[in-house]
């Protein structure tokens, strides 16, 4: 997976450092003067191999083929149990006293598992302790296959050799915390740590009543945590006057205005960044944004995020900060370039994670993010330009190179004996092409695959050369690789699409992220938001920096009743229904209304929406009626509009029945499962039901060129094509016509 990137082009006007804890262990994190805990804090924490990035079963294919995971140990905690919970399958052809499954933990072999004949073919599930003292800072737990079918002339790519580890297989571990030194030089950990492969877990506190600068500032530095956290996923909660549970926590806090807990605590004379031990747990941090007043609070966090690397000590005073230039549309770090051809290298972590080796490699799989309303209708596929590299074959005849985006294959490539792939590959649809090229220039992915979340996956398939009946020159030596100069082009398509599509939004945070800082969108909260509330708002920031890689440093945050400041920005309504007067001044215009047990869908007039984000265009289909129905238990809800404010502007509502049902909305956007049935106006979530309405009109956002424009108006209009065709013909007839009776009376004149 991508991680995002750190702001570029910082300047901070002053930063003034002073320690107020005892001095630290200068060889590490742990410090020596840290008062001990009256006990231990241990906690099991549970990582899946989905979690820990395995998105499909682990597959072993032949013998001595390998597969594997990855997983961290934090910087604030130490390991001190470990129990691997499997869940396998494995071919019934293999023989039992000769096959088996070594299981290795940072490449040291723990276990080897039995493949009983009778069991195989069938799930099994095993426990497995493993010995913690082997642990790293990063870890790879690898399952090596050596099968054997036959003890005679075996081949060792023969389809009898398999087994599978299922990624919901899981991995316990038992922690116990450490006390850690109170210096920011070490942020952001420990309230992010890198290592840590699960969900990022993070309490903000306030004072009883924040100000809306507060939640402001708390907004953006939860957009900046969700950038950090990536692919993890972020989980925000949110307490007024009370000090969050054993676990480490971010707090805001002016002079006037600041939670009981830190009543003790001496005023600030500058805006202040400082770290503390938890009173209940010294082991867990307290990160405190310190002011004299809110805008103290804001000009903080503004220096936290973005001159976090110059920090030391456990307290930083700001001086002076100094913003940098405004984002430029569609320039998110996650996301392809806008403005040239991206590169692949620039898609991964590590050049590393475009090689694969083995006799049956691993797929070489590279995300990447596209803005949500890339219009790609009318295109022939997306130019990928592809370089790669591999071993040498004796015999070619049978390896290819694979190449699928988002699960669908797209096409595949021949290897030759050189080792070297083209320089450049055109990848059509099949419906396009007449049957696959061996020799191609430019591969073009299909457009209607490429959504705003995408993966690419190229599957090298080497065969293997058998000379006689018990000879095999099988090497299990072979090397591959995607250059990282190879490029995918994003750049000649316009940006255009039909809203309402919450699709859009739950994928990529769209229209909000066409601007990486949130200059454009505005963040609309009731006018006394309840803790329920603040921790959705903070969610939904988290989902957008964790979408752009970047902190939304320049969006705004108003009550209800500041919207004529706001008017012409997008709109992000965050509230439960009971609270938001804006559901009852829009209720018109909302596709659908939420009223304690009653939920009403409103009439609609515009055509339903396409299901397919990437193209962003409205379908057939007529949408009208009214459809009034009772539920009881909580309903979360998030719906989507034009602005009633501002032509052409977007309003997405977050919100939910009751207090507790916000997070069953702000859940659903941090599960994959649910984001993926989510498009359309509106989106209603109860449990785990996901129900997907397109309701009400659709407008369009963006441009096209007039050409583009034109042919996309009579597309829609079918009737008009053909009679406007009719008309081209018979203009055309009669100027041939007028044209021939010409040159017949000049002829007749001249005889």
């Amino acid at each position: 997976m991508r991680m995002p990137r750190k702001p570029l082009l910082i300047f901070l006007t002053g930063l003034l450092l002073a320690a107020q804890t005892p001095p630290l262990k200068a060889e590490g994190k742990i410090s020596a003067s840290e008062p001990a805990a009256s006990a231990a804090l241990v906690s099991t924490r549970t990582l899946s191999f989905k979690q820990m990035g395995a998105g499909y079963p682990l597959k072993m294919r032949g013998d001595n083929s390998l597969a594997g995971v990855g997983f961290g140990s934090r910087g604030d905690e130490v390991i001190t149990g470990l129990t691997l919970r499997l869940r396998y399958t494995f071919s019934p052809a293999m023989l039992a006293d000769l096959s088996h499954v070594q299981v290795l933990l940072n490449d040291e072999v723990v276990s080897v598992l039995a493949l009983p004949k009778e069991q195989g073919g069938k799930p099994q599930q095993l426990t497995l302790p493993l010995d913690p003292r082997l642990l790293a800072n990063f870890n790879q737990l690898k399952f090596r296959l050596i099968g054997h079918y036959t003890n005679r002339c075996e081949d060792e790519t023969h389809s009898s050799l398999w087994a599978e580890i299922s990624n919901a297989s899981e991995l316990q571990l038992t922690v116990q915390a450490l006390p850690f030194a109170n210096d920011l030089g070490y942020f952001p950990e420990p309230f992010f740590d890198r290592r840590d492969f699960s969900p990022l877990k993070l309490p903000f506190a306030f004072a009883a009543r924040p100000s809306t600068t507060a939640l402001q500032a708390a907004g953006e530095l939860a957009s900046w945590f969700g950038a950090q956290a990536g692919w993890r996923g972020v989980r925000y909660t949110a307490a007024f006057n009370s000090l969050p549970a054993a676990q480490h926590a971010v707090v805001y806090a002016t002079n006037a205005q600041r939670p009981d807990f830190l009543a003790k605590l001496p005023p600030v004379s500058v805006p202040t960044i400082s770290i503390m031990p938890h009173p209940e747990r010294p082991e867990r941090k307290l990160l405190l944004i310190l002011g004299r007043d809110d805008k103290d609070l804001q000009l903080a966090t503004d220096a936290l995020v973005l001159g976090q690397a110059g920090m030391s000590g456990a307290q930083v005073m700001v001086r002076g900060m100094k913003l940098d230039a405004p984002r430029q549309p569609y320039d998110a770090p996650n996301w392809v370039r806008p403005d040239r051809p991206t590169k692949l290298g620039e898609l991964v972590d590590n050049p590393r994670d475009l090689q694969a080796t083995g006799q049956q490699p691993a797929p070489i799989r590279v995300s990447f993010r596209v803005p949500g309303d890339l219009f790609t209708w009318g295109s022939r596929g997306i130019p990928l330009d592809l370089k790669f590299r591999y071993t040498g074959q004796q015999q070619s005849a049978g390896s290819r190179l694979n190449i699928g985006i988002n699960e669908l294959f797209v096409q595949s490539l021949n290897l030759n004996a050189s080792g070297l792939g083209s320089t450049q590959t055109s990848l059509r649809l099949p419906v396009l092409d007449n049957g696959l090229l061996s020799n191609i220039d430019r591969i073009l992915l299909p457009p209607f695959r490429v959504g705003s979340r995408n993966e690419m996956q190229f599957q090298y398939v080497f065969a293997a050369e058998k000379q006689g009946e018990c000879a095999n020159n099988l090497a299990d030596g072979n090397r591959a690789a995607i250059d990282p100069d190879s490029t995918i082009d994003f750049s000649a398509y316009p940006h255009y699409a039909a809203l309402p599509n919450l699709g859009l939004f739950a994928t990529s945070g769209y229209p909000f992220t066409r601007m990486a800082d949130l200059s454009d969108t505005a963040v609309v909260l009731p006018r006394q938001p309840a803790q329920q509330d603040v921790g959705a708002f903070l969610n939904v920031m988290g989902n957008m920096g964790q979408s752009t890689g970047y902190p939304a440093l320049r969006y705004r945050l108003v009550d209800e009743g500041g919207l004529d400041s706001v008017k012409s920005k997008d709109l992000l309504v965050v509230g439960n229904a009971r609270d938001l007067r804006l559901l009852k001044v829009w209720r018109d215009k909302l596709p659908t209304t939420l009223e304690g047990a009653e939920r009403k869908v409103a009439e609609g007039k515009g055509n339903a929406l396409s299901q397919e984000p990437a193209l962003g265009l409205s379908g057939g289909g007529r949408v009208s009626g009214q459809a009034d129905f009772s539920a009881k238990g909580r309903l979360g809800a998030i719906l989507g509009l034009e602005s009633p404010l501002a032509r052409g502007r977007s309003v997405v509502i977050v919100t939910g029945n009751e207090p507790d049902a916000m997070s069953a909305a702000t859940g659903a956007l941090s599960d994959d499962g649910k984001v993926a049935q989510m498009a359309g106006s509106a989106v209603l979530i109860r449990g785990d039901n996901i129900d997907s309405q397109q309701l009400g009109p659709v407008y369009y956002v963006g441009s096209l060129p007039l050409w583009t424009w034109v042919w996309l108006f009579l597309s829609a209009h079918p009737l008009l094509l053909a009679a406007l065709s009719a008309l081209a013909v018979l203009i055309f007839s009669f100027a041939i016509l007028r044209l021939f009776k010409a040159l017949a009376a000049r002829r007749i004149k001249e005889s």
